[in-house]
């Protein structure tokens, strides 16, 4: 007996044992729930509330709080309305009924969602309950965001979304990407198991209960639809959150994002020196305000306007877009884009195009179809146009925003957290094809390399607008590769100086006046210094780096002439403070040979490769050239045309020369400068003029390159002309006769 109460004791004391384990157990996982929602982590509190639901499904919270998950997972949102319709029924309560129709907006049933939404807000209408006016407010929000999703639903775009996948997304968060106009390199924020830091606690300590914290990461581009391998820039990446919001079109300033526990949000910005980024600094107080948020911007092509987002309360509500001038080397008063732009909600992630006109945002307001999304307004003579919507399949339902593109306008990239098959995590980069629709941006993109002394150098590029005198920049080249990149509005006429401590600088026209459409030019510009060239060395203007200067970096193409000019040209008056030469350099002269007749120049094209032509070592097929047959060779869109057509093709009775002038009396033409590069040879021709050349080659795209550096040597008239079969002909009449029909060998 006293054996059987021992045994009863026993089972006794391991059954209030297994209680105790039980509880235990229910409140550790509520307090792991709570904790992952309080966090953000919706995945896995998700998890977690669904164990709860199933253990205790009269618990009422459990329940709207897996619903709640439920609709801020994507992968699980389907559920959403399962979960709350149970909850209608059973409890038939105004909040039920509300997330209810969140969750059928939210899976684009928006027939269903007003079904429920109208009644309900006529129910909200005159209620008195502080909770339930806050609550008609978001009714008639999600009303109008249903309303416009049944009109973009039915007249989808053409537009093609694709999830960038990897390397760049991966199961973890990327976001806000940002771009150079090439679309050669890429920087976005990420957050994850590789960021600085690891888990850390509000301290920025580590904890293993923390979060991870947000890490700036920089992907090159490899060809035209791949993307490398993302690397942290460590030079910017600290414990805290670290996040890039704005890339200047050169790539060479980077605006970034910082909020402490004393302040909301900060811009700052950091310039590439070489290849390693500067430690960024805050903009000045017209930019940022000791107490409200400032997180996104965008940096106009000139440098000259900042466009940002802010919280501050002179707005129309929520955050707005507001816009800065760089006045007096700084960054002036901020003014706020207007009615036209802002609405009563947020408004955030400006994106100004390098044409400077056209403006990518998101926002709630306009015509959202749920929470932010993608919209774009052009700016005219007479202010802001009405923005227009991306329309779907770019805008969802979920959060879309930090819309940018390319200069060429046919591809964007932007950040969303939608819930699609091939999506990698939370929130991913994707691509959507065309860039924009039904929109012509119509803009310049020069690009090179600035060699001194056949090296890459770092350089200052200055422009001057011949119309109205306005100094552009500066610009400048990188100071480890060179490299130089910068976009030009169209219908004008720029004059371009660039300069470096120890070189000659060189001036060149750019002639913008005449594009019609996009264009791309690639073009390297050659320094050489004065002791190089066996003369006494210059004293040049100093380059002068503002280390937050408004300015990316530069780049000017010139058509070469195609022909010898009758005299040299008087250059349009700039401002004194710019120092300018003719476009054509020559010595004083008896007479010079005559200009050809001026021919009308028309839009340039995309070159067309004639079919069934001869194939050729030096690229490729011959060409039909009767796009250009006719077109001056002047306008700088045409002669890259034809670099483009026939730079790399060769025949074998056919070279190139650098013609470097043209004189009926020789011994005027002084050519100490060209040495350098070669014998420069001089030819008499019947005609009575002397004609001089620098070296030959086979192809015209060889031939460009002395050309480059014949003017990098002060000789800006120099030109390309070809001899078949040792006749001279100039480009515009090879292009004529058909490159005289030769067979390319």
């Amino acid at each position: 007996m006293a054996q059987l109460n021992k045994i009863t004791v026993l089972c006794l004391f391991f059954a209030l044992l297994s209680i105790k384990s039980s509880a235990q157990s229910r409140s550790v996982l509520e307090d792991e729930a709570y904790d992952y929602l309080n966090n953000g982590d919706f995945i896995k509190a998700y998890e977690s509330f669904d164990k709860l639901h199933a253990r205790y499904p009269k618990e009422l919270d459990y329940q709207f709080k897996l619903g709640i998950c439920c609709l801020s997972y994507p992968e699980k949102k389907e559920r959403a309305i399962e979960v709350f319709q149970d909850m209608v029924t059973k409890y038939k309560t105004k909040e039920a009924e509300f997330y209810l129709a969140r969750a059928y907006h939210a899976n684009y049933k928006f027939d269903e969602a007003l079904g429920v939404l109208k009644p309900l807000a006529a129910t909200l209408m005159d209620s008195k309950k502080k909770e339930e006016k806050s609550m008609y407010d978001d009714v008639k929000i999600i009303i109008s965001n249903c309303e416009n999703g049944k009109i973009f639903f039915k007249n989808q775009l053409n537009s093609v979304v694709t999830n960038l996948g990897g390397p760049v997304n991966s199961k973890e968060l990327e976001a806000a990407p940002v771009i150079t106009a090439d679309e050669s390199m890429m920087i976005f924020t990420y957050q994850g198991k590789k960021s600085t830091g690891g888990k850390v606690n509000a301290s920025l300590e580590p904890d293993p209960k923390g979060e991870y914290t947000s890490d700036i990461y920089m992907s090159i581009k490899v060809n035209d639809s791949t993307w490398g391998s993302p690397n942290p820039v460590t030079a910017l990446n600290t414990k805290g959150n670290d996040a890039a919001i704005a890339l200047s079109p050169d790539g060479l300033t980077l605006f970034t994002f910082l909020s402490t526990n004393e302040n909301e949000g900060d811009i700052m910005v950091s310039r590439l020196q070489g290849s390693e980024f500067s430690t960024p600094i805050p903009l000045n107080s017209n930019v940022n305000t000791p107490e409200y948020w400032e997180g996104s911007c965008s940096i106009s092509a000139d440098g000259k306007f900042l466009y940002f987002s802010s919280e501050r309360p002179t707005g129309l509500g929520g955050r707005d877009i507001y816009v800065s001038e760089w006045i007096d080397e700084d960054w002036g008063p901020a003014v706020n884009l207007g009615p036209k732009i802002n609405t009563p909600l947020d408004d955030d992630a400006p994106f100004i195009h390098p044409d400077g006109v056209t403006l990518f945002f998101s926002s709630k307001g306009h015509m959202s179809i749920g929470d932010y999304d993608i919209m774009f307004a052009t700016k005219t003579e007479d202010g802001w146009q009405d923005p227009k919507s991306m329309g779907m399949p770019v805008n969802t339902t979920e959060d879309d925003r930090f819309y940018v593109i390319n200069s060429k306008g046919d591809k964007g990239y932007f950040s969303s957290d939608r819930a699609t098959s091939d999506s990698r995590g939370g929130r991913d980069v994707y691509m959507v094809k065309p860039g924009v629709i039904g929109e012509r941006l119509v803009v310049g993109l020069f690009k090179g390399t600035v060699f001194g002394d056949d090296k890459p150098i770092e350089a200052r590029i200055d422009l001057v607008k011949y119309s109205n005198k306005e100094n552009i920049g500066p610009f400048f080249s990188n100071k480890s590769t060179g490299k130089y990149l910068i976009t030009l509005k169209p219908g004008s006429n720029y004059r371009i100086k660039i300069f470096a401590d120890g070189y000659d600088p060189i001036e060149e026209d750019i002639s913008m006046e005449s594009l019609k459409d996009y264009a791309e030019i690639k073009k390297d510009f050659y320094m050489y210094s004065s002791q190089f060239a066996g003369e006494k060395k210059s004293d040049p203007t100093k380059l002068n780096f503002p280390p937050l200067g408004p300015g990316a970096a530069a780049v000017a193409v010139t058509a070469p002439k195609t022909e010898e000019p009758v005299k040299p040209e008087e250059p349009p008056v700039v401002e004194p403070a710019v120092a300018v030469v003719p476009a054509v350099v020559a010595a004083k002269e008896e007479e010079k040979a005559p200009e050809p007749p001026p021919v009308k120049t028309e839009p340039a094209v995309e070159p067309v490769v004639a079919k069934n032509t001869s194939k050729s070592p030096c690229g490729g097929n011959l060409p039909d050239m009767s796009l250009l047959k006719g077109k001056s060779l002047n306008d700088p869109a045409n002669y890259q045309m034809l670099m483009n057509m026939a730079g790399s093709y060769c025949a074998e009775n056919m070279v190139f020369k650098v013609q470097v002038g043209a004189y009926r009396n020789p011994a005027n033409f002084k050519y100490s400068k060209l040495k350098a590069l070669g014998k420069v040879v001089s030819d008499a021709y019947p005609d009575g003029i002397t004609r001089f050349t620098l070296s030959q080659f086979k192809t015209i795209k060889e031939a460009e390159a002395m050309r480059q550096k014949a003017i990098g040597r002060g000789q800006a008239d120099s030109w390309i002309v070809a001899f078949v079969d040792g006749k001279r002909y100039t480009l515009e009449d090879l292009i004529l006769l058909d490159f005289l029909g030769k067979a390319i060998n």
